[in-house]
């Protein structure tokens, strides 16, 4: 981690009708790290994320990218800082008609242009960075199984060289084995490429294996931000019964 501030949320609030899910929420994610972001069924893990990309507006408060304001930025501005970020979702969102490779160069079909040759080497590579082999290439989503599909919408969120990858439950649904694999990749393309991983999970072997530090939603806020150890020690009941419960010691090795 350098420890500066990337991407700062100041007091914000998201409701859908009557149900407030977010209340005076504020988090600092810093350059570097991998930030876990944990919390109950119904804390609004996937919506947090959702409202920092831009995809539901906060009913309030403010989020700002390396000090500025989201809200401050033209659409001309916008666009080229959604550029700089990686975001996969819970189920993978692969196009179900393209192969791994068609999928992995839709993001730059869309922003850059370039020559088909060129569009298709950048695939290869985000695809192998991804840990995917040259054999994924050509495959269908249908075709892969559950950790590949994974792989697969991680290669498409490197295409444009992201700062920045927002990850939605990226061990979902596979085995442990495979949800190893997922991890030591993303852990991989911290290192070397330098990123910022925001994760949201509620996989307690991820957090410890790969997470700089965890952010805990309880109660319509961030209760707690710090390395695991740390909040080991927090008092909240609901960290207690997370990361304490059989769950949590088994996680630990206890």
């Amino acid at each position: 981690m350098s420890g500066d501030v990337l991407i700062e949320v100041r007091g914000l609030v998201t409701r859908f009708g009557d149900h407030v899910v977010h209340d005076g929420l504020n988090l600092e994610v810093m350059r570097g790290e991998i930030l876990g972001v944990v919390g109950g069924s119904g804390s609004g893990k996937s919506v947090l994320l959702n409202t920092i990309i831009g995809l539901k507006q906060p009913d309030g408060g403010e989020i700002l990218f390396e000090g500025r304001r989201l809200s401050e930025m033209d659409r001309e501005e916008r666009h080229a800082l959604e550029t700089r970020w990686g975001v996969t979702f819970q189920y993978g969102a692969l196009f179900s008609s393209l192969t791994v490779r068609e999928n992995v160069s839709a993001p730059l079909r869309e922003h850059v242009s370039m020559s088909p040759k060129l569009m298709r080497e950048i695939a290869d590579l985000k695809i192998a960075l991804a840990g995917l082999g040259v054999e994924a290439r050509d495959k269908f989503p249908s075709e892969l199984s559950g950790g590949m599909k994974k792989r697969a919408a991680l290669a498409r969120a490197l295409a444009l060289d992201p700062d920045i990858l927002f990850l939605d439950e990226p061990t979902a649904g596979l085995d442990p084995i495979a949800a190893g694999v997922v991890d030591n990749t993303i852990k991989e393309l911290r290192e070397t490429l330098g990123l910022t991983v925001f994760l949201v999970t509620h996989d307690l072997d991820s957090l410890h294996a790969i997470c700089d530090r965890v952010a805990v939603i309880a109660d319509k806020r961030i209760a707690a931000v710090a390395p695991i150890p740390e909040l080991l020690k927090h008092s909240h009941p609901w960290i207690q019964e997370y990361f304490k419960g059989p769950r949590g010691r088994a996680a630990l090795g206890g």
